[in-house]
């Protein structure tokens, strides 16, 4: 079998893998840590992108040939038994949306790997690149090592499938119990030795991403960061300036903010998950796909945000200020709004189905008949809301 048609086959493996997946699972992940399906297979796509790069940009060696070798790369990097933590320059950083659009991806840079491998023929034995773990290699032996590594992952896409089939009972169960039991919202899930960190501008792995990961950040000073993909995982950031950034998306996950200047916060996607905000100024927050999970905001100044079409699941909001805030269409749906001042806020379109807004200052919210249907009120607020249903209270 050629180069060309082992890529032909491994793709092929890859995508029958991917095909697997039940629509509902994309974004199940294995355990707290573990990567979702869209990741996986955003990594494989980063990968064989940064392997083609190298091959094209190589410089050329005298020819060389061991099978042997090639074999025994392959083997090494589709084995599951030995992990390796993947470099961050190919860590998902939620580039894609949809698994579809990942697919689309995957297709079009392998259809890129082929036709190369197909052009260079015999010349690839003649290709000189420096692998990060395994040294000089050829463009042979690289080509083994993109097969491999898909192959590799198209493995742990049938052990996520396969993991979020048999839990689903159990997931289904866990949820029912969490509706019965009334509102609850899953903590952070945060390491016991974080690493202090006074100094800013470190994040910076590799060109526009920046990540923080197990750290303890304080009293840190960078407004107006710019970056591709900020991601924020098993953290702790206190007193960090962070106010005028801009993000093509911004991840955070397990992570606690106190007192952090996040105002005026530019990200095309937003993604919060198990994050608590206290005491945060986050005035002028702006995203155009916010999807936050069991978040708690308190104390937090979130006047004139922007956050259109959000998505809120498990979310609560505790004295916070709200006004002038345009949360049009988003979905709030369970959600608590406890002593927090929504004059002015826009809500329209918004779901708010069993959301708990007793104790909230709503006069003044801007907000249709049908859009407060389902939402749970006190006694002073369904006076307030008594005029949008055309009720007359005397």
């Amino acid at each position: 079998m050629s180069l060309a048609e082992t890529l032909e086959a491994g793709k092929r493996e890859f995508l029958e893998a991917a095909g697997e997946v039940a629509a509902g699972q994309v974004q199940v992940r294995p355990g707290t840590r573990g990567w979702s399906t869209l990741e996986c297979v955003e990594h494989v796509v980063a990968v064989e992108e940064r392997y083609l790069r190298w091959m094209k940009d190589a410089a050329t060696e005298a020819p060389r040939r061991d099978a042997e070798r090639e074999f025994r790369l392959f083997n090494i990097a589709r084995s599951r038994l030995t992990k390796v933590e993947a470099p961050e320059a190919v860590r998902p950083r939620g580039r894609f949306r949809t698994l579809e659009e990942a697919i689309e991806e995957f297709h079009a840079v392998r259809n890129r790997s082929i036709a190369w491998v197909r052009e260079k023929g015999g010349a690839l034995y003649s290709i000189g690149v420096r692998h990060p773990r395994f040294g000089l290699l050829n463009g042979a032996e690289m080509v083994q090592l993109i097969d491999a590594h898909a192959r590799r992952h198209a493995e742990q896409l049938r052990e996520i499938g396969a993991e979020a089939t048999a839990g689903e009972e159990n997931r289904v169960r866990r949820v029912k119990a969490k509706r019965s039991a009334g509102f609850r919202r899953d903590e952070p899930d945060l390491g016991e030795e974080l690493v202090s960190q006074r100094e800013a501008g470190w994040w910076f792995d590799d060109g526009d991403f920046a990540t923080i990961r197990d750290r303890r950040l304080q009293d840190l000073e960078s407004a107006n960061l710019k970056a591709a993909t900020l991601r924020v995982e098993a953290s702790v950031l206190e007193r960090v300036q962070l106010a005028g950034g801009e993000f093509g998306s911004a991840v955070w996950k397990d992570a606690r903010f106190m007192g952090c200047d996040l105002a005026n916060i530019r990200a095309h996607r937003l993604t919060l998950v198990r994050v608590e905000l206290i005491d945060c100024r986050m005035a002028g927050l702006r995203s155009e796909a916010a999807e936050w999970h069991d978040v708690l905001i308190r104390n937090g100044d979130g006047r004139f945000a922007q956050l259109q079409g959000g998505k809120f699941q498990s979310c609560e909001f505790e004295g916070c200020q709200w006004e002038d805030a345009d949360l049009q269409r988003a979905d709030l749906s369970g959600c608590i709004l406890r002593s927090s001042r929504l004059g002015r806020a826009d809500l329209r379109g918004a779901r708010l189905h069993d959301t708990d807004l007793r104790g909230s200052e709503v006069e003044g919210m801007v907000v249709g008949a049908e859009d407060v249907r389902g939402a749970i009120v006190d006694a002073a607020q369904a006076m307030v809301f008594a005029g949008l249903l055309g009720l007359q209270v005397r």
